[in-house]
């Protein structure tokens, strides 16, 4: 910034261009490119798409036995380990992920074998897609310039736009809020680089002529601005005087603004704001309840939508009969001990789960006699004790 004027003293919107230039005209254009260099944007993109990563997706088979893990499906390796040959599970869950906060829409390449099977998703960069609808209302998909098949390509969206047919962008609908973000964080940048003191105007009774004005200008970046020259007194000749303007920095009002912008943020991205290490005003009980919130207000609902869209777009009209996509949350549980241990327990004693499935569950083998299950002999069934009737 260039704290001084090349005009006279008693003109006043010297001080109102000045304040403009200080805080930035607001004009600066966000886009999904540059949205992530704002903070809390950031954060809340990567903290959903670390969520979503570290869900499992698994293929069921249903038969006359009930639902069981279906590993011979080929897509049971896409979607659990290696979607395909340069691209693992977890970051492809991140990709698509990232796609619908910044983009609003998430395109896959869909590759077949000579059987109709699935054998590789390749992610495509949602920028160069172009979504028309036909007038028949199918949608035609046209990748730099080229149509592809809407056969072989997925298409996943979270927020529908009026149409229906894709998403929409939160970076374009939060465009306001998210400026207000990147010119408050613009502000405080400006206001330490600038040694943290207010800004000011230099005054003449003339005018400067070009070659003054850039020598002022050099004198003042090499010699006073910055942090290292704070507190080093100016040396003015030639009838220049400096006068301070009247912007003094409210260190609270302004972190006030910050703390209410990133609340707003957050919101828009469905993270609680605790997960931005800001737990003011929030009591322990307060934050488990958050992040209970989060997983079941913003990460079980994206799980839906991705079984279901895995469902339509990646399986036959046969396979859809009895195969399943489902992402598994009982992963959640390992993160906490005595949460896991409560929940195998409270499904042992109802008979619900066999020892040898909890060991399945912690990934250790299993054991004779462990598939049988368990229930505790105290119990009985209300209609028994309406007969008087004891439990065998």
């Amino acid at each position: 910034m260039n704290p001084f004027s090349n005009t006279k003293a008693e003109i006043s919107s010297t001080d109102t261009e000045a304040i403009r230039t200080f805080f930035g005209s607001g004009e600066a254009s966000i886009t999904a490119s540059n949205a992530q260099k704002i903070a809390t944007v950031f954060s809340c993109v990567n903290i959903k798409a670390n969520a979503l990563a570290v869900i499992p997706i698994k293929t069921y088979k249903t038969d006359d036995k009930g639902k069981t893990e279906d590993k011979n499906n080929s897509l049971y390796n896409l979607l659990r380990y290696e979607p395909n040959d340069t691209l693992i599970a977890s970051l492809y869950k991140k990709i698509i992920s990232q796609d619908l906060d910044l983009r609003g829409n998430h395109y896959s390449q869909i590759r077949r074998n000579g059987l109709n099977e699935v054998v590789e998703l390749r992610p495509l960069i949602a920028d160069q897609m172009k979504l028309t609808i036909s007038t028949s209302g199918k949608k035609l998909f046209q990748y730099n310039g080229k149509y592809i098949p809407s056969s072989k390509i997925m298409h996943v969206y979270d927020v529908p736009d009026s149409s229906g047919h894709k998403g929409l962008s939160k970076i374009e609908y939060a465009k306001q809020s998210l400026e207000f973000a990147n010119n408050t964080a613009k502000h405080g940048n400006k206001l330490f680089k600038n040694s943290a003191t207010p800004s000011g105007a230099f005054e003449t009774t003339g005018t400067l002529t070009d070659e003054e004005f850039e020598q002022l200008n050099k004198q003042v970046q090499e010699k006073y601005s910055g942090l290292e020259h704070s507190g080093k007194p100016l040396l003015l000749s030639g009838g220049l005087s400096f006068r301070t303007l009247d912007m003094k920095n409210s260190d609270a009002e302004w972190l006030e603004s910050r703390k209410f912008n990133r609340e707003e943020v957050a919101a828009i991205f469905g993270v609680p704001v605790a997960m931005l290490n800001d737990a003011t005003n929030s009591a322990y009980g307060n934050l488990e309840q958050k992040y209970l919130e989060f997983y079941s207000g913003t990460i079980f609902p994206l799980t839906t939508i991705l079984e279901e869209q895995f469902r339509q777009s990646l399986l036959t009209p046969t396979q859809k009969q009895n195969t399943s996509i489902k992402f598994k949350y009982n992963t959640m549980l390992r993160v906490d001990a005595k949460t896991r241990t409560e929940y195998y327990k409270g499904r042992f004693d109802i008979g619900s789960i066999t020892p040898n499935e909890v060991r399945a569950y912690e990934d250790e083998n299993s054991f004779n006699g462990g598939d049988e299950h368990y229930v505790q002999l105290n119990l009985s069934t209300v209609q028994n004790l309406n007969k008087g009737e004891p439990s065998e």
